[in-house]
């Protein structure tokens, strides 16, 4: 049971982080069920820890939707990442090992080679790299708790999606700004990283505002 709802719940969070499901998309549990070849019960559980996730709504007597994001929305995800984060860089520069920064600094090399390829698919590795930047610092800090309540965050589709939109300067910003953290790591100190981090999700946060276009309170900010 357990194994087969992961597979859903892993196979449909894809498909809403990749934009194959669109804000507002209903999700049937019987038609899921058949295309992923399993019963009804784990893509209800499945389901349900996707709620619990925020990236589909449950609506009463209408069903499951892939979510859709208020202004309202993004603002909170971006203070709870500018609260928690910087604690995360702070852990990482007390506890990561050798292996760990070479490991930041080996990820920050890809997201550098991405920008400067001018491939077609360099966009979507330049987002695969900041993910695995952002996932690997969690890992370093070494709190499974931390990382059970970032993770999610770092993965919103809403920014995820959102590396369309940016310019290379914009790229090349975001990429000194991991490699100056990641240098605060590698020298172990704490509070460098920790400010660091702070001024790369605000900036972060700004640079993203910058790029939205305005909508109406409570409507939906994902145009892509």
């Amino acid at each position: 049971m357990k194994k087969g709802m992961d597979f859903a719940y892993d196979t449909m969070r894809k498909r809403i982080l990749s934009g194959q499901y669109q804000p507002g998309t209903q999700l049937k549990e019987e038609h899921l069920a058949d295309e992923l070849g399993m019963s009804r019960t784990p893509v209800r559980a499945a389901l349900k820890k996707l709620s619990e996730d925020k990236l589909v709504s449950v609506e009463a007597n209408r069903g499951v939707f892939v979510a859709g994001w208020t202004r309202w929305d993004i603002e909170e995800m971006f203070s709870l990442r500018a609260l928690l984060e910087p604690h995360a860089a702070r852990l990482a520069a007390d506890r990561a090992s050798d292996e760990d920064i070479a490991e930041l600094n080996r990820i920050n090399a890809e997201m550098a080679d991405a920008i400067g390829s001018g491939a077609d698919d360099a966009v979507l590795r330049i987002q695969s790299a900041n993910r695995a930047f952002h996932t690997y610092l969690l890992d370093c800090a070494k709190s499974q708790r931390l990382k059970s309540m970032l993770v999610t965050l770092i993965d919103m589709p809403v920014i995820t999606r959102s590396f369309f939109l940016y310019s290379a300067p914009d790229f090349a910003r975001s990429l000194q700004q991991h490699q100056d953290i990641a240098y605060a790591v590698q020298t172990h100190d704490g509070e460098l990283a920790c400010h660091l981090m702070e001024a790369h999700i605000r900036l972060s946060y700004r640079r993203f505002m910058k790029e939205r276009l305005d909508t109406p309170a409570g409507g939906t900010t994902d145009s892509q």
